[in-house]
C-alpha cells in the first residue's frame, strides 16, 4: 500500500502495528508448529519402531542368518530408496515412450468485449463479430518421422535395467554386511564366554594366591600380579559386553529394527566358496558381477547416444491436425478441420550438431574405458580377497593349534604347581596365555568366515550359489 501526504498519519501507524502482529503470529506459529511435528514425529517413529521391531523378532527366538536377511531385505531402508529409484527409472521410461503418441490438447477460450466489435466502412460501422465469443480447438500431433524417438527410448529402457542391477547390487551389499555383523555377535558371544572362564580361573587363582600369601609361600608382588590378572580380564569381559551391545544394536539398525530392540542369535552359519583357480575365480566374477552388467548397459547408452547426435541432422516429420468451434454467429462456418504435414530440417545451428556428435563418440570412448577399469578393479579384489581367505585359514589352524597345546600347557603347569615344581609365576603366565589363546581362536573363526563371505561377494555369488558349493 502506497500511503500519500495526505493520508491521516495514525492510520498509517496503526496499519503497520497490525502487519508487524501478524507477522509475530505467523512466524511463531511456524516455529511452534516445526517443534511439534518434530516431537510428535519422534514418538511417532520410535513407537512404531519398537512395534516393528516386537512384531518381526518374537521374543525368546533365536534368528538364524538368512533370517535375518530376509527381515533386512524387507525393511532396510536403503534397500527401500534403491527399489524406488528403480521405479522412478520406471516412469522415465514410461515417459519416452509417450513420445510415439499422438498428443492431443484440448483449448477452450472465453473472450468478451465491454463494447460491440465495428468496423468502419465508409461512412458506417459494420459489426463483425459478437460481443461473446466462445471458441473450442481440439488439435493433435503425431511424430512420423523422428529417429531420436528410439534411440531415446531404447536409452531409458536400458537405464531402467541399470537402477534394476543397482537394486539388486545394493541387497548384496547389504547381505554381506548383515552377514559380518552376524557373524561378529556369534564371536563376541565366543569370546564373552572365553572371558567369563579366565575371570572365573583368575578368581581361583587369586584365591589360592592369598592363601598361600597368609602361609608365607609367595611374595606379595606375585599376589599384586595375580590381582592384576583378575582387574584386566574384569575389564576386558566389560567392554565384551558393550561391544556386543553395540554390534548388536548395528545388526538391527541394517535390518531395519530398532537398535534397542532385545535379539537372540542361532547358531553359526556354514559358508562355503567356490573351488578352483585364481583364473576360474577371475572369470566367475567378470562373468557374474553386477558391475560390469550395469559398465555393459553404460556403453550401450553412450552407444545410443551417437545414433541420437546423427538423428539430430536427419528432418523431423509429423502430421497434425486442429477442429475449431466457434460461437460467433458472424462466422459462415461455425465449425473447421484442418490438418497437414510438417517438417523441419536443421541446416545451420552453429555447428551444435555437430559438437554433439563428437561428444557423443567421446563419451562412449569414456565409457568403454571405465569398463576396462571395473573389470580391472574386480580382478584385483578377486586377488585379494583370495589372499585373505587363505591367510585366514592358516590363521584359524594356528589358533586352534595353539589352543590345544596351551590347554595342554595348562593343566602340566597346574599339576606341577600343586606338587610345588614350578612357580606361582610360572602358573598365571600359563593361565593368561590359555586366555588370550581362546579369544584368539574366536577371532581368527570370525575373520574366516568373514572372508568367505567377501569372496563371495567379490565373485557375484548369490546366497543360494554360496551354499551349493564345495567349502574352499
Amino acid at each position: 500500500m502506497i500511503f500519500r501526504e495526505k493520508d491521516n498519519p495514525r492510520l498509517k501507524w496503526l496499519l503497520m502495528l497490525i502487519m508487524a502482529v501478524l507477522s509475530i503470529i505467523v512466524f511463531s506459529g511456524c516455529s511452534a508448529d516445526s517443534i511439534g511435528m518434530r516431537s510428535r514425529h519422534a514418538q511417532e517413529f520410535t513407537q512404531s519402531l519398537a512395534e516393528k521391531s516386537q512384531r518381526l523378532v518374537p521374543a525368546d527366538e533365536p534368528l538364524d542368518l538368512e533370517t535375518c536377511i530376509g527381515i533386512t531385505l524387507v525393511n532396510n531402508l536403503d534397500i527401500k530408496i534403491a527399489d524406488i529409484e528403480g521405479r522412478l527409472a520406471g516412469i522415465d521410461r514410461d515417459i519416452a515412450f509417450s513420445y510415439f503418441l499422438p498428443q492431443i490438447n484440448l483449448d477452450v477460450t472465453r473472450l468478451e468485449h465491454d463494447k460491440q466489435q465495428l468496423q468502419k466502412a465508409m461512412d458506417s460501422y459494420l459489426v463483425m463479430s459478437d460481443q461473446h465469443i466462445t471458441q473450442k480447438v481440439i488439435s493433435g500431433q503425431l511424430a512420423v518421422f523422428y529417429p531420436s524417438t528410439w534411440f531415446i527410448y531404447n536409452s531409458y529402457k536400458k537405464g531402467e535395467d541399470i537402477q534394476t542391477l543397482v537394486s539388486e547390487r545394493v541387497k548384496q551389499a547389504i547381505r554381506l554386511q548383515i552377514t559380518a555383523l552376524y557373524l561378529a555377535c556369534l564371536s563376541q558371544e565366543a569370546s564373552g564366554k572365553a572371558i567369563e572362564s579366565s575371570v572365573e580361573q583368575a578368581e581361583t587363582l587369586v584365591r589360592e594366591m592369598e592363601a598361600l600369601y597368609r602361609e608365607g609361600f609367595v611374595l606379595k608382588s606375585e599376589l599384586e600380579d595375580a590381582r592384576l590378572f583378575l582387574t584386566s580380564r574384569q575389564n576386558s569381559l566389560r567392554e565384551n559386553i558393550r561391544l556386543r551391545t553395540e554390534t548388536k544394536a548395528e545388526l538391527l539398525e541394517a535390518m531395519g529394527l530398532s537398535p534397542l530392540a532385545d535379539i537372540s542369535l542361532g547358531g553359526a552359519p556354514s559358508l562355503s566358496t567356490v573351488e578352483g583357480g585364481l583364473s576360474e575365480q577371475i572369470l566367475k566374477a567378470m562373468l557374474n558381477r553386477l558391475e560390469l552388467k550395469i559398465s555393459d548397459r553404460n556403453v550401450s547408452i553412450k552407444k545410443d547416444a551417437i545414433k541420437i547426435a546423427i538423428g539430430d541432422f536427419l528432418p523431423m516429420i509429423g502430421i497434425f491436425a486442429d477442429y475449431t468451434n466457434s460461437s460467433n454467429s458472424f462466422q459462415f462456418y461455425e465449425s473447421i478441420l484442418s490438418y497437414g504435414i510438417s517438417g523441419v530440417l536443421s541446416i545451420f545451428d552453429g555447428f551444435k550438431n555437430v559438437q554433439d556428435y563428437r561428444t557423443a563418440k567421446q563419451e562412449h570412448q569414456k565409457a568403454m574405458i571405465k569398463r576396462e577399469q571395473s573389470c580391472m578393479k574386480i580382478m584385483l579384489e578377486v586377488i585379494k580377497a583370495r589372499d585373505a581367505l587363505e591367510q585366514a585359514k592358516d590363521l584359524k589352524e594356528l589358533a586352534s593349534l595353539e589352543l590345544e597345546s596351551l590347554k595342554r600347557n595348562l593343566k602340566e603347569v597346574r599339576a606341577l604347581w600343586r606338587e610345588g615344581m614350578v612357580t606361582s609365576s610360572e602358573k598365571l603366565n600359563a593361565t593368561s596365555r590359555y586366555a588370550a589363546a581362546e579369544a584368539n581362536v574366536s577371532l581368527a573363526d570370525y575373520q574366516y568366515q568373514v572372508a568367505v563371505a567377501t569372496m563371495n561377494d567379490v565373485m557375484g555369488l548369490s546366497g543360494k550359489e554360496e551354499t551349493s558349493e564345495k567349502t574352499n
